[in-house]
């Protein structure tokens, strides 16, 4: 099967909207003084099992022909209807690591500590950007902060589970 590389409008457009919230991200973590030590805690407190799904949120995401296949069930295609995916797998991804380190999704932002906040939304956009499906990115994101951090907060399971 080939994949398609995006073209280039849609390319610029998610460009555009993630450089833009990610401004918007950077603003909240300098306006709440979330430091690399809090972020870094927090990306090496997500579970193993969660930086794989991610990953695959942003496989799935960046991938024209996923877009088109899913599209085509609804009669659907085009630039929008990507963009609106890659939207839907971005909130999804935001969702599950706001679960993974807190254990709850209270959709009450303020029960939240800034840096989970802050570190879930580096991971939502990671997973909206275009053109990171290819690589394992946040894998070695999640390696180096586990490897930072000595293993503290190393799980493969979420402890909510049970396992």
């Amino acid at each position: 099967m080939e994949v398609k590389k995006l073209d280039f409008g849609k390319w610029l457009i998610k460009t555009i909207l993630a450089g833009a919230l990610l401004g918007l991200l950077f603003d909240y973590a300098s306006k709440n003084s979330v430091t690399i030590e809090q972020t870094i805690k927090a990306l090496a407190s997500i579970p193993l099992a969660f930086v794989v799904l991610i990953e695959i949120f942003d496989k799935i995401a960046d991938k024209n022909d996923y877009y088109n296949a899913l599209m085509k069930q609804f009669g659907k295609q085009g630039r929008a209807s990507g963009i609106l995916i890659s939207i839907i797998f971005a909130g999804l991804g935001l969702f599950v690591v706001l679960w993974a380190l807190t254990g709850t999704i209270t959709m009450n932002l303020g029960s939240y500590g800034p840096a989970n906040i802050f570190a879930a939304g580096l991971i939502s956009l990671y997973i909206f950007a275009p053109e990171t499906g290819d690589d394992e990115l946040l894998l070695w994101v999640w390696l180096g902060a586990t490897i930072a951090t000595r293993g503290a907060y190393l799980s493969i399971i979420p402890q909510m589970i049970g396992f």
